[in-house]
């Protein structure tokens, strides 16, 4: 996943105020249609908390501002077809997998098509493959333990990754593929099953673990995007108020795989409530970006006036 060029991760910095949001909308507004393009605001309160039902330790900002740009970006455009995540949706079944009862089946059965329809399988109304969605939830539901998540995670994963291997169209090709790429987790030993259930239990960990299981989503959804091709043009992905949770985590992961040398196409701009921020302290502060050996001087810090 490379580019051919560097291009900063844009912050527009200033005190509270329209100036930032203003100009995001205005960005938002000049691709939607031409090129995919996904807004989210870290201010918003689905960023808060997990949704009614939804286990906590399934869930986090981070969780639910991928789905949120995802879901943005695989809307049609003119000229390309639609992005596919199935990177990205393989490893968020992965990480819901887990802390439901058998009372919560129906909830979880909408988390598993809202992650399974931004891989691409979606019909003519926009709804997944029913037959083996179906399967997966119910091996789920037939797994359900109380006693702890653990045989509950690996039955899922397993029970979807039979589920791919069935079907021969394009849609069930890229699930598969999809569940491969997790082969590379860090301990997986090319594992795609191991990689995806360690993914889930870094992320019910919490802390630092689950701190690393999120940046390996954040790195799905830019290889998928990888994938799209430039039939669409790059895909713009802008975040306000990025100093809130779900937006610095999803900031701090690009910089930090960007400065480690895995490159992606996005093209980013953020808004930023203040003049800095500790996670943008060698950003550069000119035109004159040339970035450094650090995560944060990936990033070009834009002041607006007043």
């Amino acid at each position: 996943m490379t580019h051919a060029k560097d291009e900063p991760f844009v912050v527009l910095a200033d005190a509270r105020g329209p100036g930032k949001s203003t100009a995001l909308r205005v960005l938002r507004d000049a691709h939607e249609g031409r090129t995919p393009v996904a807004l989210m605001d870290g201010e918003e309160t689905r960023f808060e908390r997990p949704p009614p039902g939804r286990p906590a330790e399934s869930w986090s900002p981070v969780y639910e501002a991928l789905s949120t740009i995802a879901e943005q970006l695989t809307a049609p455009v003119a000229g390309a077809g639609r992005v596919a995540f199935p990177r990205l949706a393989c490893g968020l079944l992965a990480v819901a997998a887990g802390g439901w009862s058998d009372r919560e089946a129906p909830r979880l059965r909408e988390e598993a098509e809202r992650a399974l329809l931004l891989s691409g399988t979606g019909g003519l109304l926009g709804r997944p493959a029913g037959r083996w969605t179906g399967k997966v939830v119910a091996r789920l539901v037939s797994s359900v333990s109380t006693s702890g998540t653990g045989p509950v995670v690996e039955a899922i994963v397993e029970a979807a990754l039979e589920a791919f291997t069935e079907g021969m169209s394009s849609s069930y090709r890229r699930l598969r593929r999809g569940a491969v790429w997790y082969r590379d987790y860090p301990y997986a030993a090319g594992n795609p099953k191991l990689g995806l259930v360690l993914l889930s239990r870094h992320f019910r960990a919490g802390g630092d673990a689950r701190a690393h299981a999120e940046r390996h989503l954040v790195r799905a959804l830019l290889a998928d995007l990888g994938d799209a091709g430039a039939g669409g043009g790059r895909p713009v992905i802008l975040i306000d108020n990025v100093q809130e949770t779900a937006g610095l985590r999803v900031m701090e992961s690009v910089l930090r795989d960007r400065a480690a040398g895995i490159a992606d196409r996005a093209v980013f701009y953020a808004g930023l409530r203040g003049r800095d921020h500790p996670a943008l302290r060698h950003a550069t502060r000119t035109s004159d970006w040339v970035p450094g050996r650090t995560p944060s001087s990936r990033a070009l810090l834009v002041s607006l006036p007043q």
